[in-house]
């Protein structure tokens, strides 16, 4: 004999199939329909990383012809190919090609077409926070040479922050422009900045030591050229100082690498005179008496 128990589960059991076959006829095309999209939409957004992919690659590739080019000092061919770049490049390489085309006005000597492309890649909204930091200094440093200390602080003071990943070159610009400017108070600020700093990079320490130096001294660029034109020009060794071998110089080294540490033999050391002869006994002098 069935229990109430079995009775009421076997009922409950009917009504849970009876609902379930109720949705499905419902709702059951839907629920295929969303599961077919969801497939299709896996499948598209796939093949679009793929296409996206594949189009950053070969903008890298563009991006990279072009640089290659202008090391090899084809400044013009690199040129042509960067403006391409810059004007249909994919992702962040049209932020990059202008980069690098302002580098290569710089290079030339032309500052007033790299400071407008270094400007351009700073104040563009839609370029990375890092790419348009880096143009601010660049530009600042081209400021240094062609503009004034306002100038440079309209770049890169921003930059200069202790929480900022630029804050050396930062410091290093506005510390050289004011320097420039004749404010030694000012340059010796920024400069110290980065001389008290010991995650200061050892190229910019370098600069900033130099820089310091004739800052605390007092001395301006014009005082600087005035007494290096009124200097006297240093009288030449005499020749009888000279060596006779020359020392060698490795003149490919850049500033500041280590000279040679072995000379030629004995140079800078003058050779011994040559004995002088006994001078001749007069005539009819008495020889000198032997031992």
């Amino acid at each position: 004999m069935m229990s109430d128990e079995t009775f009421f589960r076997e009922v409950n059991e009917e009504i849970r199939q009876q609902r379930v076959h109720d949705l499905w006829k419902r709702f059951g095309r839907l629920i295929l329909a969303a599961a077919v999209l969801a497939v299709i939409a896996a499948g598209a957004y796939v093949a679009w990383r793929e296409y996206q992919l594949s189009k950053a690659n070969a903008a890298g590739d563009r991006f990279t012809a072009a640089v290659d080019l202008a090391d090899q000092n084809k400044p013009d061919e690199a040129l042509k190919q960067l403006q391409a770049i810059a004007a249909d490049g994919f992702g962040s390489y049209p932020q990059l090609a202008t980069l690098r085309i302002a580098s290569i006005h710089a290079r030339q000597g032309d500052a007033k077409a790299a400071l407008e492309g270094f400007d351009k890649v700073a104040n563009d909204a839609n370029a990375p926070k890092s790419l348009r930091d880096i143009a601010s200094i660049r530009a600042g440093y081209v400021l240094v040479d062609t503009g004034s200390l306002d100038d440079v602080r309209a770049r890169v003071e921003r930059l200069s922050g202790d929480a900022e990943p630029l804050r050396y070159a930062a410091r290093e610009a506005l510390g050289l422009a004011a320097w420039k400017a004749g404010k030694l108070d000012d340059a010796k600020r920024f400069l110290q900045a980065n001389r008290d700093d010991p995650r200061t990079p050892q190229g910019i320490a370098l600069r900033t030591n130099v820089v310091l130096a004739l800052a605390e001294a007092g001395t301006t660029p014009e005082t600087a050229a005035a007494e290096a034109a009124t200097a006297p020009a240093a009288a030449p060794a005499p020749a009888a100082a000279l060596p006779d071998t020359p020392i060698p110089l490795d003149l490919s080294s850049p500033p500041g690498s280590p000279e040679p540490t072995e000379a030629a033999p004995d140079a800078g050391i003058p050779p011994a005179a040559p004995e002088a002869p006994a001078p001749a006994a007069p005539a009819g002098a008495p020889a000198a008496p032997s031992n």
